[in-house]
């Protein structure tokens, strides 16, 4: 700030000085034509023999000698000008430079951070960090508070969307997150349903850092979606399998999901079926295969977790249900003709899906998407009778009004938030938390 005042002072100094410069110049133009147009008179005046030019003429050269001066004077001022500009422009560059070195970027609609402000709110957030194993009934109503290190923000789009607009990170405890504790510790088998909105991805990545706290191993895989999209993909081709396919990035994918830091230390302790690798030796050499071998190793490591009996193991899916409809991958199947290829043909969609952890209390939980996949099928058949319906609802006033209060306090909406706010809002955007987030944006804006 201190730069920008003295280059604003030192502007302003510049632009008096030059207007004083200019009006100095400008009276010794006139003073310097005027004396030469009459030295150029007596001239024609006093000369010894009469002049052959006609009077007119005289004038005329009079006035040229007059214009080619005013020419050169022109000239030869703008040359110091030019000189005096450049300096300021050269100073003015300096200070944006010197401003760029000390000012921060804003990214994302917030002021970024240097590295110490964002390591002591890591101390800061390590120290603040809720307890999630400890979460219960009086918990409901409540913002919880999330560290970085148990939920990476990449993972989840809602939990991304909520931080990045708050600024803060926390999550709102709901009601159906208690009763959702309370049915996954019944059933081993759980699904998740609920219309778009409503919070299904928030409620099982809650979930998650439940069990975590714990001390469960929960392969967490927000996106499955990922799993039939954006893969390489070849064919298995070996006996019964000819017509399964492989899909090598796909199968990182879920290894990284394996091998998550709150993983590494279970996966360490556990030991494979034959005693002399530990899982996460296991899974770190599968992610060093090529394309040729990672597939399988992703589908032996699924077979390790779900007989597992020294440690609880859960699977936690977001947009499981796009393992049941089409991948965006083709099989050529002539000159001018290709066929998509179903994730019934995938190998590692195949064994994901019925990869029932029921050893040691482990469970299974699964929650639908009604975006960005592409089929609409139910994640499990309704006559399976070990599969419970969890149903996800909307969020209701008591719960918007919490949420509005949590946005008065970082300032994402003004002052004075009651009950009928809340109940406008919850008919405005019936109970959807993205679009409250959208028409407050767009009410700032």
């Amino acid at each position: 700030m201190r730069s920008f005042s003295s280059h604003k002072k030192k502007r302003i100094m510049f632009v008096a000085s030059r207007t004083t410069t200019m009006r100095q110049l400008m009276a010794s133009y006139t003073r310097v034509v005027s004396s030469v147009a009459n030295a150029e008179r007596t001239a024609f005046a006093s000369s010894s023999s009469p002049s052959t030019l006609a009077p007119r003429q005289q004038e005329e050269m009079l006035r040229s000698k007059t214009n080619s001066f005013r020419r050169s004077f022109l000239m030869t001022s703008s040359r110091s000008n030019n000189k005096e500009d450049e300096e300021v422009k050269c100073d003015a560059i300096r200070v944006r430079r010197r401003r760029r070195k000390t000012t921060t970027i804003p990214t994302r609609g917030f002021a970024a951070k240097s590295s110490d402000e964002d390591q002591e709110e890591q101390e800061q957030e390590q120290e603040t960090t809720t307890d999630f194993a400890k979460l219960d009934g009086d918990s409901v109503g409540k913002y919880v508070l999330v560290s970085k290190s148990q939920l990476p923000l990449d993972q989840c789009k809602a939990i991304e969307r909520e931080f990045a607009f708050t600024g803060a990170n926390g999550l709102l405890y709901r009601k159906c997150d208690d009763a959702l504790r309370e049915v996954v510790a019944r059933h081993e088998q759980v699904h998740l349903r609920g219309y778009r909105g409503s919070g299904k991805s928030v409620s099982l990545a809650m979930l998650v850092l439940r069990e975590r706290a714990l001390g469960s191993l929960v392969v967490y895989l927000p996106r499955a979606s990922h799993l039939v999209t954006r893969s390489s993909y070849q064919k298995h081709g070996e006996g019964e399998q000819e017509d399964l396919w492989d899909t090598p990035d796909a199968a990182r994918v879920f290894l990284h999901a394996v091998a998550a830091e709150p993983n590494e230390t279970l996966l360490g302790k556990i030991k494979t079926s034959d005693g002399k690798q530990t899982l996460l030796e296991i899974v770190k050499s599968g992610l060093e295969k090529g394309d040729q071998h990672v597939t399988q190793n992703a589908i032996d490591v699924v077979d390790e977790l779900v007989k597992q009996k020294d440690v609880r193991v859960v699977f936690a899916f977001d947009e499981h249900n796009a393992l049941y409809g089409p991948s965006d991958m083709h099989e050529v199947k002539g000159p001018r003709s290709r066929k998509n290829i179903h994730t019934d043909r995938l190998r590692l969609a195949l064994k994901l899906r019925s990869c029932f952890p029921t050893a040691n209390g482990g469970r299974y939980i699964a929650c639908d998407s009604t975006t960005d996949v592409g089929s609409s099928n139910p994640v499990f058949k309704s006559e399976d009778e070990n599969v419970f319906d969890f149903e996800i609802p909307k969020f209701n006033v008591a719960e918007t009004y919490a949420l509005l209060k949590h946005y008065e306090e970082v300032g994402k909406c003004s002052r004075g938030i009651n009950k009928q706010i809340a109940l406008e809002f919850k008919a405005l955007t019936n109970g959807k938390v993205k679009e409250i987030q959208e028409y407050l944006m767009f009410q700032n804006a």
